[in-house]
């Protein structure tokens, strides 16, 4: 438990024995005590000028005169002595929040320690708890702010390297310094960058359009396992060509009917493909599965190429995050993180399977499944 944490139990802890001692309560008291100090003088003062009287010291109206001036004087003491000992019980909490207020830093702020009416301590327990807010979203602000700073060098840097070749490349084409028959070599390279190039301006501009609190996409009915078979029907070909096998474990009869967005979950599928093909060698095996349980469907997707290092699978999705530190393979370090927040627009979860000494990468996709039940119940209403 951390010292915050401490600290705000001990305040209720406090609050809950002293639950009586409120400000109300407390000026009931003194009110009761006042009167009683009075009251008890007063006797005092009648039974010294009935003495007085019957030693024919005073007369009636002249003791009737003392007793109301000793009365009348004890009253208003009593009664300056009562704001006094409001007025410090009002300031001293009073003081510690402007205080507090006055010297706020979110990034070293101490909580108030106070004891005494419970009003006061709840106040100076929501402050407490404010300044814990304020803190969580000034150290969340910082953390984007470096993950944005972070994210514009990785661009930099990933655009960088095609930019200067297709630079060099063009150049060196306009001043003829490129051999006849080595020219169709180079205007191939400088296609292939330029499609580098775009791929990582369109993965970056996907990446901040999901982002973006106000983007939202159509859901509709749709029969995630037929979409899965299709999408992979059209897959199998292309992954065939460059060396890759694809397993495919659907149960004939599995349907599975979610609210989804067939481009946008076809841009998740074709990601978690697209790092495969890139970070693993020619031969890997990719595998799905898919089944439904409760009110998920689960879909897990795994490859035998060699797994992730236990570094970068802490941090797989996160922006710019790639396999290589030196960033000198394919890859925008985008994809993963794109696929997450698209599968969780759906409502759903995608996480990394963690498997001791296993050389298999394994992703688990939850998504929850359509109920048809709500919309018979909305149609017979």
């Amino acid at each position: 438990m951390s010292r915050s944490e401490k600290t705000n139990t001990n305040k209720k802890e406090q609050g809950k024995l002293k639950l009586y001692s409120t400000i109300s309560s407390n000026l009931i008291t003194y009110i009761i005590v006042m009167t009683v100090l009075a009251m008890m003088f007063a006797f005092v003062t009648y039974g010294f000028t009935v003495y007085q009287i019957t030693e024919n010291r005073f007369t009636s109206d002249e003791a009737i005169f003392i007793f109301l001036c000793f009365f009348l004087g004890l009253y208003m003491l009593l009664m300056v002595l009562f704001c006094v000992i409001i007025g410090n019980q009002l300031s001293k909490p009073l003081k510690l929040l402007r205080n507090a207020i006055e010297n706020f830093n979110v990034t070293n702020m101490e909580h108030i320690e106070y004891q005494g009416p419970k009003e006061f301590m709840d106040m100076v327990d929501s402050f407490n708890n404010l300044s814990d807010r304020l803190r969580d979203i000034e150290n969340e602000n910082r953390r984007l702010a470096d993950e944005k700073n972070k994210m514009l060098a990785d661009i930099s840097h990933d655009l960088k390297t095609p930019i200067t070749v297709i630079s060099g490349y063009a150049r060196a084409l306009h001043d003829g310094l490129i051999k006849e028959d080595e020219i169709n070599d180079y205007l191939n390279i400088i296609d292939q960058k330029s499609s580098t190039v775009a791929d990582l301006i369109n993965q970056f501009y996907e990446y901040s359009k999901l982002e973006h609190p106000e983007y939202n996409f159509e859901l509709t009915k749709l029969n995630i396992a037929e979409f899965l078979r299709e999408f992979l029907v059209d897959k199998i070909d292309e992954l065939t060509v460059n060396g890759f096998e694809l397993e495919v474990n659907f149960p004939d009869n599995e349907v599975g009917y979610i609210l989804g967005n067939e481009m946008q979950l076809r841009r998740v599928f074709e990601n978690l493909i697209a790092n495969t093909v890139a970070h693993t060698p020619k031969g890997t095996l990719m595998s799905f599965d898919m089944g439904c349980t409760g009110e998920k469907v689960l879909i897990r997707y795994e490859d035998n190429g060699g797994g992730i290092s236990d570094e970068v699978a802490d941090r797989i999705f996160d922006p710019f995050v790639v396999s290589d530190p030196s960033r000198n393979k394919s890859g925008s370090g985008l994809g993963l993180s794109i696929a997450k927040k698209i599968v969780e627009y759906h409502g759903g979860t995608i996480v990394l399977e963690r498997f001791a000494g296993k050389t298999q990468t394994s992703y688990l996709i939850t998504l929850p499944l359509y109920e048809e039940n709500n919309d018979e119940e909305e149609d017979n209403s």
